[in-house]
């Protein structure tokens, strides 16, 4: 459901910000005037849940819509959805509304991509590379790629600690795929812990579980390894 006012074109959102919502986006976009709109608003006020496909969504909104010299608003989002935005630091990129008033945005999608820091500890014979902060696309899959490659050269069996981490971009996981490939093609692995629900939404939907192990606990990734 849409409805425009002057300058700004308002989206209802769906009480569901899931898989299905990057389709219905290519459609909004397409009902977007081509000049006299300046600014979307999506409304957020009966969204219960998000998950990472949502999150994508946003990011995707934004650098869409700033090349198109437009803003996006996020309005009246509940308190889970709020705290799942800036848990993963996605609330700087927008002006939110709230009922407090209007946070301002403080942050482009560059400076979000330098969030990503990485720390190596050597556990028997197992790196865990422990990462923190959010893993976007491209900056912070190039600064994971040349870590772990630097790291290969010491290692066979690699675990990602990604309990720290708030956000995995789906682009970012051919990064993770590729130096899994390397550790196999060497007779080594790779495993995954601690992820949180949404990065463990990201790794289920592409299917990466299903080549990977992942582990609830970093004891029991570390476990008979």
């Amino acid at each position: 459901m849409s409805s425009a006012s002057e300058n700004t074109y308002t989206f209802k959102m769906p009480q569901r910000f899931n898989a299905e919502t990057p389709y219905k986006t290519v459609i909004m976009l397409k009902e977007l005037p081509a000049s006299d709109c300046e600014c979307v608003v999506l409304d957020l006020s009966d969204t219960v849940s998000m998950d990472s496909a949502g999150i994508g969504v946003l990011v995707f909104l934004y650098k869409e819509l700033t090349a198109r010299s437009k803003s996006l608003v996020l309005k009246k989002p509940q308190r889970g959805i709020y705290n799942l935005l800036m848990e993963t630091g996605i609330d700087r990129l927008f002006d939110v509304e709230l009922s407090s008033g209007v946070k301002k945005a403080d942050a482009g999608l560059n400076e979000l991509d330098a969030q990503l820091n990485i720390e190596e500890e050597v556990v028997g014979d197992v790196y865990v590379v422990s990462l923190f902060g959010v893993m976007n696309y491209p900056t912070g899959s190039q600064l994971f790629k040349k870590s772990m490659f630097l790291t290969l050269s010491s290692t066979n069996k690699i675990l990602l600690n990604c309990q720290e981490l708030a956000f995995f971009d789906s682009l970012s996981v051919g990064s993770v795929l590729r130096l899994s490939r390397i550790l196999q093609d060497n007779g080594g692995s790779m495993r995954i812990c601690c992820a949180n629900d949404v990065v463990r939404n990201v790794f289920a939907s592409l299917g990466i579980d299903s080549i990977i192990q992942i582990f609830n606990t970093r004891e029991d990734a570390l476990d008979g390894w």
